[in-house]
């Protein structure tokens, strides 16, 4: 589970989202409706132009991006049961596995983390209606003493564990066959080709937080994954 951006501009703004309206409101209107400052609203508009929520031209008002509703989960989105929901479904969150663990030389391992760190490691999978639908790896690194809890988010136990506040994620994708150890979770066949998705979060000063590994089975309506950039023309 991945944390949302808690911008309260951005949010009040998104209260407001209507994808019927061509055009959002003024920067003057909007901060009046917000409550926020001129400068808070025109910082969370640069943000929502860089999420693909808007478009912003000189000298024109904002215009909202009319197709994200036909968009389905988007791949910078952080939670997979507010996704879930978002697409009508109701989603379930379970813990398969929780364990301290060092780590060793594996072929298996997906993390640069060297050998010998101890890490704890939690395995998590998202239903869909009580069908399997993702699972995820993470290890976060233990530096501390301290109680973890494995149904926190990964930002969360980074913070708790090796006091890293994750300032940036990066993520790589690749097409996988599905192992035996994964497919027993989901309940399928080992073999089954899907999307594996590798992040590392890391903090201001290159610290790790966690490393994640995450399948996803193929998904139903309204939930297959999507990217939405801004487009610059030089």
């Amino acid at each position: 589970m991945r944390a949302p951006d808690q911008d309260p501009v951005i949010d009040r703004i998104l209260a407001l989202w209507n994808t019927d309206d061509h055009t959002l409101p003024s920067e003057p209107r909007l901060a009046e409706l917000t409550g926020a400052s001129r400068a808070s609203v025109r910082e969370a508009l640069i943000r929502l132009e860089e999420r693909g929520y808007v478009h912003r031209t000189q000298g024109t008002r904002t215009t909202a991006n009319r197709r994200l509703p036909e968009v389905g989960r988007r791949i910078d989105e952080f939670d997979h049961s507010l996704s879930i929901r978002a697409a009508g479904y109701e989603p379930r969150l379970q813990v398969v596995s929780a364990e301290r663990r060092t780590l060793a030389s594996a072929p298996s391992r997906f993390d640069d983390l060297p050998d010998g760190t101890e890490v704890l490691r939690t395995v998590k999978m998202w239903s869909v209606d009580d069908r399997p639908y993702a699972l995820a790896e993470d290890l976060i690194p233990v530096t501390r003493e301290a109680d973890l809890d494995p149904h926190l988010p990964v930002f969360d136990l980074a913070e708790a564990g090796n006091s890293v506040q994750v300032a940036w994620e990066t993520m790589w994708v690749d097409a996988v066959a599905l192992d035996a150890e994964r497919a027993e979770a989901l309940q399928t066949r080992p073999g089954l080709p899907v999307i594996e998705m590798t992040y590392c979060g890391y903090g201001a000063d290159d610290r790790v937080g966690y490393w994640s590994r995450e399948v996803q089975l193929p998904a139903p309506a309204g939930l297959r994954n999507a990217l939405i950039r801004r487009v610059h023309r030089g």
